[in-house]
């Protein structure tokens, strides 16, 4: 009498006993997965795990142009501080006019031509005064 042939799927070292079903439906998987490798490998497609070694992943291995670097962050923080000692010398009237020209309007700042028309006074005046101001925290940021 004809016996019913049985299927396995190996795990290690192990043959477990599966159904027919899950038997072919693993391999058509597995056949599927290597399909898509060799293919991969024909466009020349690279994935960062095959870069990866026992002591870094191969996605650390790939710079990030997009990231800051850790001395340009460090720059800006000493900048911003000594531009924050810098603002300090100004006087009450130079901050608020470094606010409305840089930092009013939602943070975007406004025109010369805007802020003559808020303070009253002419565009060149505005000018000659946005000058003089940047000048003195330029001399003090030099120091």
């Amino acid at each position: 009498m004809y016996e019913k042939q049985k299927f396995y799927l190996r795990t290690g070292n192990r043959l477990i006993p599966v159904s027919e079903e899950v038997y072919y439906e693993y391999y058509r998987m597995a056949r599927r997965e290597r399909y898509l490798e060799e293919r991969d490998t024909e466009k020349g497609l690279t994935f960062y795990n095959a870069l990866d070694t026992d002591e870094i992943l191969g996605e650390d291995m790939i710079p990030d142009t997009f990231a800051e670097s850790v001395e340009r962050l460090a720059f800006q923080r000493v900048f911003t501080e000594k531009l924050r000692d810098a603002m300090e010398i100004l006087s009450e009237d130079e901050k608020n006019f470094i606010h409305l020209i840089y930092f009013s309007n939602f943070g975007e700042g406004v025109s010369q031509r805007e802020a003559a028309k808020m303070l009253g006074i002419s565009q060149p005046a505005v000018k000659k005064r946005h000058d003089k101001i940047i000048a003195n925290l330029k001399k003090f940021m030099k120091v």
